[in-house]
C-alpha cells in the first residue's frame, strides 16, 4: 500500500473514500468495500483522511485519544487491500479551504478522483460548510461519480466511532468488537518488564500503551494475540500493576496459553475479547498468583465456549 503523509503528491484514476476513519468500523467498511470494487473499472482504491484528528487541530486538544492509532489504521487498511492511504496534513490553511477549493484542487486535482464515496453525513471545508450537496453539484462539472452510503445501523442505532468510544470506555468488548467487525486490538513491540511473571511461573509479554490510543478500563481481559502468522489465546492485564509496581505507568501485559518462546522486540497484536474483572491490588505476590491462576482458568473456559 502506498502511504502518503504530505501534500506533495499526484494521483490519477482513483476511487476515493473520504472520512476520519478513526475506528474503521462496519459502517466505514461499506465505503471501503465500494472503492475496492472499483478496481474492476481499473481505478485504484484511495482512502483520504488526515494526519491528526481534525478536532485536535481546530481546538488545540493534543490529548484526544483514538480507537486505533495511525500505525494500527495503516496495518488494518493494508490488510483490507487498499492501494493508497493519504493522511493529509490538517493545517489551519487546509481547514480554511472552501468546499469547492477542496473538491477542485485536492480531491480531483491531487487525488485524481473519478469516483468519490462518502457517508450521508460527511462534512468538509471551512467551518464544515461542505456537504454531499456540494459533491453532487460539482460531480458533473469535474467528471467524477459520487456514491453516497447510508449510515449502517445495529440494534436501531447508527454505528459510529462515538458510540464505539462510549462502549470501549465501559469495557463492553463484545459490543465494541461487533460494531467494529473485528476485535479491538492493541499493537506494539514487546518490552522487558519486571520479570515477576517468569519468577512465579506465569511469564508475560509486555507492551507500553500508546498515549494517543483510547484504552479500555484497567482490568483483566480474555485475549487473543497475533505474532506474525501465528495466533495464541491468553489473559491480558491492562493497567499499572499496583501489587508489584509503583511507577503508575500504564501497560498491557499478556500471559499466553501453552506458549514458551522469546518474543522480546517482536511486534504483536493483542485482541481484547472479554472484560473479566477490574485491576486489583493484592496484599502479597502469592495472592496475586492465586488470582492469576483463577483468571487463566476462566479465560480457557470462556474461549472453549466461544469455540462451541
Amino acid at each position: 500500500m502506498n502511504y502518503i503523509t504530505n501534500d506533495d503528491f499526484q494521483l490519477k484514476d482513483s476511487a476515493v473514500a473520504l472520512g476520519k476513519f478513526e475506528g474503521i468500523h462496519r459502517g466505514h467498511c461499506l465505503l471501503l468495500d465500494e472503492i475496492r470494487q472499483q478496481k474492476k473499472n481499473h481505478l485504484q482504491s484511495v482512502v483520504f483522511t488526515f494526519n491528526i484528528p481534525p478536532r485536535s487541530a481546530l481546538t488545540g486538544d493534543r490529548n484526544y485519544q483514538q480507537i486505533f492509532t495511525k500505525e494500527e489504521r495503516h496495518i488494518i487498511l493494508e490488510k483490507m487491500g487498499m492501494d493508497v492511504l493519504i493522511e493529509y496534513p490538517f493545517t489551519k490553511e487546509f481547514a480554511a479551504l472552501s468546499p469547492e477549493d477542496f473538491i477542485r484542487n485536492i480531491l480531483v486535482g491531487k487525488a485524481g478522483a473519478r469516483v468519490v464515496v462518502v457517508g450521508t453525513d460527511f462534512r468538509f471545508g471551512r467551518k464544515r460548510s461542505g456537504s454531499v450537496k456540494d459533491l453532487e453539484r460539482l460531480s458533473g462539472v469535474l467528471g467524477y461519480e459520487l456514491i453516497v452510503k447510508e449510515k449502517l445501523q445495529d440494534h436501531h442505532e447508527d454505528i459510529s466511532s462515538s458510540r464505539i468510544r462510549r462502549l470501549l470506555e465501559t469495557g463492553s468488548m463484545e459490543e465494541v468488537n461487533s460494531l467494529l467487525g473485528r476485535p479491538y486490538s492493541i499493537t506494539g513491540s514487546v518490552v522487558h518488564g519486571n520479570a515477576l511473571g517468569r519468577r512465579i511461573n506465569i511469564p508475560t509479554a509486555n507492551l507500553l500503551a500508546d498515549p494517543g490510543k483510547l484504552i479500555p478500563p484497567n482490568g483483566v481481559y480474555v485475549s487473543r494475540v497475533s505474532i506474525g502468522e501465528d495466533c495464541y489465546c491468553g489473559i491480558t492485564n491492562v493497567g499499572v500493576k499496583p501489587t508489584v509496581d509503583t511507577s503508575r505507568i500504564k501497560g498491557v501485559e499478556t500471559y499466553l496459553f501453552d506458549f514458551d518462546r522469546d518474543i522480546y522486540d517482536e511486534i504483536i497484536e493483542v485482541d481484547l475479547l472479554h472484560y473479566c474483572r477490574p485491576e486489583m491490588k493484592f496484599e502479597s505476590v502469592e495472592l496475586l498468583k492465586a488470582q492469576m491462576q483463577k483468571d487463566i482458568s476462566f479465560g480457557r473456559h470462556y474461549l472453549e465456549g466461544v469455540k462451541r
